[in-house]
C-alpha cells in the first residue's frame, strides 16, 4: 500500500485526536478536585462529561487511523468516515469556544486548537481525496 498525502493527514489527525482523548481521560480526578467545593451530583456530571468528551476523542481519532489502515483512502465509506469526523471535531471547538475557551484554565483553553487541528487535518485530507 503507497501512503499518499491524505493519509497522511488523516493519520496526523488521527492521532492528535486519540492522544488528546487519552490526554483528557488520564487528569480526570484532578479537573474535577480543581473546581472545589462542588455538590457530588456536580461533580458526578463534571466526571462524566469529561470522560465523554475524552472517549469521544480516542474513538473518532481511532476510527479514522483504522478505516485508513484498512480500507484505504479510495472508497466512499472512508470519505463518509473522514468528513464525519471533520464535522465531529469541528462541533467540538464551537462547544469549546462558548465553554472551556471561556475558563481561565490554559489546557482547556487549548482544546480549541488541537481540536481545530485535527478538524482540519481531516479536512483538508477530504479535501485532497475527494
Amino acid at each position: 500500500m503507497i501512503l499518499i498525502i491524505d493519509d497522511y493527514l488523516f493519520l496526523a489527525g488521527g492521532f492528535i485526536a486519540t492522544l488528546w482523548g487519552i490526554a483528557h481521560l488520564i487528569p480526570t480526578r484532578a479537573i474535577v478536585k480543581m473546581f472545589g467545593n462542588i455538590s457530588e451530583e456536580n461533580k458526578h456530571v463534571l466526571t462524566m462529561s469529561w470522560i465523554a468528551e475524552g472517549i469521544a476523542l480516542v474513538f473518532i481519532g481511532a476510527v479514522v487511523c483504522l478505516t485508513v489502515a484498512v480500507a484505504g483512502t479510495e472508497n466512499d465509506a472512508t470519505r463518509v468516515v473522514t468528513w464525519s469526523a471533520s464535522v465531529a471535531m469541528f462541533a467540538f471547538v464551537v462547544v469549546n469556544f462558548f465553554t472551556g475557551f471561556r475558563t481561565s484554565i490554559v489546557p482547556i483553553k487549548v482544546c480549541i486548537f488541537v481540536d481545530g487541528l485535527a478538524g482540519a487535518l481531516f479536512l483538508t485530507g477530504s479535501i485532497i481525496n475527494s
